[in-house]
């Protein structure tokens, strides 16, 4: 390599630098600079998992797993079955997209009913409790320390003289703490947790707190809030319905425990319960099996501030019952990677990938990591190799105890240094235009277009796509109702698209079309019609519950909300009357009706009022437990709002009005808190639709869909805006094969 001087800006003449090869590089490759001084073509990682290893050559329950930072080594505890039940541990090494693993360690040679770890980074020793069942299930816990491939125990410490069930543990790094929380049985099943002190090979512990005083089960899921020096502990309160409960503990400087006031996080039974940190947005994740919506994975994000803990919107990232999920923090790519059984896919191993914004979290697609059935699914993140390892029982494998290494999509493009101006062989020495230089070997370049260095090393003009964007909306297809409905007013979709819903007042019903294309209006097919005349001769607005086993509409008869009750989700044959709500006291035309996600607020749209009105329901979607709240006025922009819709975490607000023939875009800064909403652009749609009354997006916000009895038709608009990424640059082309080096900034 050349001397520092040599990388540096010389007037105005281009960079030509010299650099040892990481492998053969071919002229015109986009390279990254290694520690190591040399340059390596820049390459990318595809989101997924790699092969699964077996640690365990006999049935495995009770999987836990720890990352071990000071050794580099993941740790697995387990009860073996093919061991009489004993309590026991295996380290393992990951390696690329795989990990391999040393000869597994007996901790307690007895049987033990829950294993539980977490990693003492002050001392660098795992701690495991567990209920040893050799000794009346008492509470119990062991220090190990990992060395090479195995680990070695200290002896046994008893912290509950009583049998302790469904165990959670965490490390309090300001401390230097462990805390286990556990359901005590010796105490009438009482939510309680201790802190220990870990020294040498040995831990010691205080006296144990209680921190709910009924009953708690399922998971009693602790984690470290190392932003606000908190211990949160999420689990289910028997005393309370069996909702799902989080409540924020401190430890003194002596070591003792205290704790706030209980939070609410879902109003509903909640079970195997989870909880991670991200430390990026320094907000505490909890994830669940969610009884009260058809036992869906389920996700929230939690603020802790002082002693308590708020909650945003609960999000749902598996639409199908499941178990086990294990979330943990990927610290490099600022994910939460959640892992679990996925009953609605054979029970299958799965992960998929969160982003925290604010106090919500959104995922990508799901990913299978093992094509069989599964259990007792735990995972953690090995932050020196950027990887996600899941433990697992395979029920494909005899129930065998299986481990697999999972990666984030990655590249090293952020190391982007320059491009070759020549190939070079692997250990040779040869030239690389930098910053400031120009490179002559690249091919289908567009003049004065400025280039990014893509995941995988290639030059593309980068682009991202803004979704939810109607400043940039374009009419692409419309599909006529009119033989179903000729004067259709409100409008719905399944969660996939592929099912369109539309109601009117002509024949006072819900009718029902098929996409064969989500999204698709063009492939659309009328399939079924559900009447409401007996509710409401003037039906209006439309919306569904996620699962579609409930519906809304509004009815500008008798000025109410009305609730349907769908034996199948989404299949309007299926529906029958539940319950009304009366709006008229703010509004005397109910129009549009929207939702927050989880049915805790509800918004109707009229023209009599002109605004946006907010309803809380303290049951999510039962309309029978709504109240008023606030009301946002729409009249600066259209005197006859007809429907509305949200964005995913309600932070943009679209209401359609008939009187301008527009869609107006409002942004909230609090999601769905309609108090906090300003104007911010508007969309005319009377090129398609004159009479504009119903609107909806896709789940994605690509694509915007607008009703009207002017055209009796759904118009299909995209509302993607294209624009320039700026995260790893390169340069402006000059020529189809020539790219001036400099930064895009």
């Amino acid at each position: 390599m050349s001397n520092l001087s040599d990388l540096l800006p010389a007037g105005a003449g281009g960079k030509q630098v010299d650099f040892v090869a990481s492998g053969t590089l071919p002229s015109g490759q986009a390279v990254a600079l290694k520690t190591n001084g040399q340059v390596e073509a820049i390459t990318g990682v595809t989101e997924g998992a790699g092969t699964p290893v077996v640690f365990e050559n006999a049935r495995s329950d009770s999987c836990s797993a720890v990352y071990d930072s000071s050794n580099n080594k993941v740790v697995i505890t387990y009860t073996d079955l093919g061991n009489s039940y004993y309590g026991t541990a295996v380290v393992g090494t990951v390696s690329g997209a795989s990990i391999s693993f040393g000869t597994p360690v007996v901790f307690e040679s007895a049987t033990v009913n829950a294993t539980t770890a977490t990693f003492d980074s002050n001392l660098n020793k795992v701690v495991i409790a567990y209920g040893d069942g050799g000794n009346s299930y008492y509470g119990t816990s062991i220090v190990g320390t990992v060395s090479g491939t195995s680990i070695s125990f200290g002896t046994a410490v008893v912290f509950e003289n009583a049998s302790a069930t469904n165990l959670g543990s965490t490390f309090d790094s300001n401390r230097n703490r462990v805390v286990l929380s556990f359901r005590d049985v010796g105490n009438s099943n009482k939510g309680t947790a201790v802190v220990g002190t870990v020294s040498g090979t040995s831990i010691s512990f205080f006296t144990a707190v209680v921190f709910e005083t009924a009953a708690v089960s399922g998971n009693t899921a602790p984690v470290f809030d190392t932003a606000n020096n908190k211990v949160v502990i999420a689990y289910r309160d028997e005393g309370n319905s069996s909702y799902g409960t989080a409540i924020v503990g401190t430890i003194s400087a002596g070591g003792n425990l205290s704790f706030g006031t209980a939070v609410v996080f879902n109003n509903s039974s909640s079970d195997e319960i989870g909880s991670a940190f991200d430390s990026n947005s320094n907000k505490v994740v909890i994830v669940y099996r969610d009884a009260g919506n058809s036992y869906y994975g389920t996700a929230i994000v939690g603020t802790v501030s002082g002693t308590s803990i708020s909650f945003g919107a609960e999000t749902v990232f598996n639409s199908a019952s499941m178990y086990y999920p294990s979330p943990t923090f990927d610290s490099t790519n600022n994910k939460v990677v959640i892992s679990y059984t996925d009953v609605g896919n054979s029970s299958y191993g799965t992960t998929i990938v969160g982003t925290v914004s604010g106090t919500s979290i959104s995922f990508g697609s799901e990913v299978v990591f093992e094509s069989a059935a599964t259990a007792y699914t735990a995972a953690t993140y090995d932050s020196t190799n950027g990887k996600t390892v899941i433990a697992y029982q395979d029920q494909g494998n005899s129930s065998y105890g299986t481990a697999v290494v999972f990666q984030l999509a990655s590249s090293n493009n952020t190391s982007f240094i320059g491009i070759t101006s020549e190939a070079i062989s692997s250990g040779a020495t040869g030239a690389i235009n930098t910053y400031g230089g120009i490179n002559t070997a690249q091919t289908g370049l567009t003049i004065a277009s400025d280039y990014y260095v893509q995941a995988d090393g290639s030059l593309a003009a980068g682009v991202t796509s803004i979704p939810f964007d109607i400043s940039s909306a374009s009419y692409s297809q419309a599909f006529s109702v009119a033989a179903q409905e000729t004067s259709p007013q409100g409008l719905a979709f399944n969660t996939d698209g592929t099912k369109m819903f539309v109601t009117g007042n002509s024949g006072d019903d819900i009718n029902e079309y098929a996409l064969s294309t989500g999204f698709d209006v063009s492939t659309a097919s009328f399939t079924d019609a559900f009447s409401v005349a007996p509710q409401d001769l003037n039906p209006m607005g439309l919306a569904f519950n996620t699962t579609g086993t409930k519906m809304f509409i509004t009815g500008s008869t008798g000025d109410a909300v009305y609730e349907y009750a769908l034996s199948t989700g989404f299949d309007v044959s299926t529906a029958s009357f539940t319950d009304s709500f009366s709006v008229s006291a703010q509004e005397t035309n109910p129009e549009g009706i929207a939702f927050n996600t989880d049915g805790t607020k509800m918004f109707i749209v009229g023209y009599n009022g002109d605004d946006v009105n907010e309803y809380a329901l303290s049951t999510g979607f039962d309309v029978s437990t709504a109240s008023f709240t606030d009301a946002f006025s729409v009249s600066a922009q259209d005197v006859r709002p007809e429907d509305l819709a949200f964005n995913a975490d309600g932070t943009e607000m679209f209401v359609v009005g008939r009187d301008n023939g527009a869609v107006y875009e409002y942004t909230l800064t609090t999601g769905f808190d309609v108090s906090t909403a300003s104007f911010n652009t508007s969309f005319s749609v009377t090129s398609q639709e004159t009479s504009p009354t119903a609107l909806a997006f896709n789940t994605t916000g690509t694509k915007m869909f607008v009703a009207g009895y002017s055209g009796d038709d759904v118009n299909e608009y995209s509302t993607t805006q294209t624009t320039f990424v700026t995260t790893v640059k390169a340069g402006q082309a000059i020529s189809a094969t020539t790219i001036n080096l400099k930064d895009l900034t």
